[in-house]
């Protein structure tokens, strides 16, 4: 697992702002896929890249450039709006296919991921977390501002 901190450059961290400042999400009735719906664990979405499709080539440009994929397999955004009540998400996995996994912190706030060895990364503003793609993870939600989160899964090798 790497976790690196101010993972974009300035200038593109300021792009990324002005999309998800004009995003047209949409709403999610289940947090964690193939999980009994539960009236509470809900979220908005915004599918940046799959299968192929693209609905955002800014922010597949941008990650394209950090990140180096051999091929994308999945980019969304998800917004978890501010809660009265914390909770953790179950553990899962996001993708059967791709070599890694990386979240990226749009903003910060008090929620954090999880890992099932225990481990947490804090949601701190351009930050991201890569790790190999069979890696149970989870998220949370916040109480003291909406979380947005990045998730990609590619192939291809490690940044360093």
């Amino acid at each position: 697992m790497k976790v690196l901190d101010n993972f974009l450059r300035q200038e593109d961290y300021d792009k990324l702002i002005d999309v998800f400042n004009n995003a047209h999400w949409m709403y999610n009735q289940t947090v964690v896929h193939d999980e009994e719906d539960k009236p509470l664990d809900y979220q908005f979405v915004f599918p940046v890249w799959k299968a192929g499709w693209t609905w955002n080539r800014e922010i597949v440009d941008i990650f394209s450039r950090y990140l180096d994929p051999v091929a994308w397999v999945r980019i969304k955004a998800n917004f978890s709006p501010k809660r009265h009540v914390f909770q953790e998400n179950s553990l899962h996995i996001d993708s059967n296919y791709g070599d890694w996994t990386g979240i990226y912190y749009v903003n910060s706030n008090n929620g954090y991921s999880y890992f099932y060895n225990g481990k947490k990364v804090e949601s701190v503003a351009n930050r991201m977390v890569i790790f190999p793609r069979e890696t149970m993870h989870s998220g949370t939600t916040s109480t003291d501002d909406h979380r947005i989160v990045l998730n990609f899964n590619w192939f291809g090798t490690l940044v360093e």
